[in-house]
C-alpha cells in the first residue's frame, strides 16, 4: 500500500466576477479542485489498504473570501468540502484525512 498522499496544487487568477471569463474559472478549478479529486481517487485503494493518510492543502480563502479572488476561493472551498466528506467516509477504514488551510502570504 501507500501510506501517505499530499495534494498541494494551487493556481490562482485575479479579477472581479463580472470580468473573469468562465474559462478562467474552469482552469483554476481543473487544477485546484478536480486535480485533487482525481489524484485522491487514483491512490485511495492503496491508502485504504495501508490505513494511511490523505493531506489536502487548501487556503484560508476557501472559507474566508476576498474580492477579486472568486475563482480561487471557489476551488479551495470545494477542496475543503471534498476533504470533509472523504474524512467521514474513510473513518471506518482507519484512514485519516487532514486539511491544511494556510493563511495568505507574500513571498519576499
Amino acid at each position: 500500500g501507500l501510506w501517505g498522499l499530499v495534494n498541494n496544487a494551487g493556481v490562482s487568477t485575479f479579477g472581479e466576477v463580472e470580468f473573469v471569463s468562465l474559462d478562467n474559472y474552469k482552469k483554476v478549478a481543473e487544477i485546484n479542485l478536480w486535480g485533487t479529486v482525481r489524484v485522491t481517487k487514483a491512490f485511495l485503494p492503496l491508502i485504504r489498504r495501508a490505513q494511511g493518510r490523505v493531506v489536502n492543502t487548501t487556503s484560508m480563502l476557501g472559507r474566508m473570501v476576498s474580492p477579486s479572488r472568486s475563482c480561487y476561493c471557489i476551488s479551495k472551498f470545494g477542496v475543503a468540502a471534498f476533504s470533509d466528506c472523504l474524512r467521514q467516509e474513510m473513518y471506518r477504514w482507519g484512514v485519516r484525512v487532514i486539511l491544511i488551510e494556510p493563511s495568505n502570504f507574500v513571498a519576499a
